[in-house]
């Protein structure tokens, strides 16, 4: 990390999920530290997934993703939200708040409209709102260090000079469906969270069960309707034609970095002697199966060939039935760590 006033790069760590930013960003500071790691892995077990893709509810939402994970309440996280407007009525202006925000050691989350945003898909050509990571400024280059995905959408370093930043952040009227707040994250070193093998064995069993955890919300927000846990796999294998239709492959996207998480989490679990050593590598072949089935999938909706459509539907019940096995017995290995 840079000290010199003109110039400042925060450190930050590339998460394993990061197919949804509102996910990745907060997680790009957490993970900087390895005391996060108990928390990190005591979370993101569960998945929802809406039953109805083609319905509006979930057009104005993610078609399905982790639920559960609270920003605001994690432990090892500094999360300061602001409206948009506060910005646009400060006399400083969007600049001189990003470089102070970055000064006191803030990484900033807020939507811009990538029109303005170099190496993005749509510069210079469409207006779009995007939420954009701004993690360090280069005041002799006049520009912002940013993390997003590129033009090849790739979760990518860039740089943005400070006079299209401006431009992005204060011509979102001409874009939809952006969002007002702005979120400034910084690492909690006072923070504390002891790993939870008895939360971790709760929550494989409602993930397996296909609980509704979102009825534990109700005081705050209404329930959702929707599939959770692992009857996420029968509304993906009902909804496949709708995601084909519109090109969709981020729950699929989505179920593969789930698996992804799963394995890092037992191998966690290994490390700190939770459960045997023999389930270092029991998920590997999952997580490589959710992988193939994804490139499988975009390449049925390119082709529109039946047989892969067929092969791909019988994959996602070969790995329903592999995780489900698997993770049975991870639940009843972490038996003797609950704590009564």
């Amino acid at each position: 990390m840079s000290i010199d006033l003109d110039i400042k790069e925060l450190e930050l760590r590339i998460p394993p999920i990061v197919g949804y930013q509102y996910l990745a960003y907060p997680l790009c500071t957490v993970l900087t530290r390895n005391e996060a790691l108990p928390w990190f892995y005591s979370n993101f077990i569960h998945l929802y997934c809406h039953h109805d893709l083609s319905a509006e509810a979930a057009s104005r939402s993610v078609p399905m993703t982790f639920y559960g994970e609270d920003f605001i309440r994690c432990p090892w996280l500094i999360t300061q939200k602001l409206e948009r407007e506060y910005v646009l009525d400060s006399p400083s202006g969007i600049i001189e708040f990003l470089i102070h925000s970055i000064r006191s050691n803030y990484t900033i989350s807020l939507h811009v409209d990538e029109f303005y945003i170099p190496r993005r898909r749509v510069y210079q050509q469409t207006h779009y709102a995007h939420d954009i990571l701004v993690y360090g400024y280069d005041n002799a280059r006049r520009s912002f260090l940013v993390l997003g995905y590129d033009e090849e959408m790739q979760f990518q370093k860039t740089v943005v000079p400070y006079h299209e930043m401006e431009q992005g952040f204060q011509n979102l009227e001409w874009t939809d469906n952006y969002d007002e707040q702005i979120y400034l994250y910084q690492f909690n070193k006072s923070g504390s969270y002891r790993l939870d093998a008895t939360f971790i064995k709760e929550s494989l069993e409602e993930y397996m069960m296909g609980s509704n955890i979102s009825l534990r919300n109700r005081g705050t927000a209404d329930p959702l309707e929707a599939a959770f846990g692992m009857d996420v796999y029968a509304a993906l294998i009902r909804n496949m034609p709708v995601l084909v239709r519109k090109r969709d492959i981020r729950p699929i996207h989505i179920l593969w970095e789930h698996k992804k998480m799963m394995g890092l989490r037992l191998q966690y679990l290994c490390d700190q002697e939770l459960i045997s050593p023999d389930f270092v590598e029991c998920f590997r072949p999952i997580e490589e199966q959710a992988y193939a089935l994804r490139h499988l999938l975009m390449k049925y909706a390119l082709t529109g060939d039946d047989h892969l459509l067929k092969q791909g539907l019988e994959e996602m019940t070969h790995i329903m039935e592999s995780e489900k096995r698997i993770l049975e017995m991870v639940v009843k290995a972490l038996e003797p760590q609950v704590v009564s």
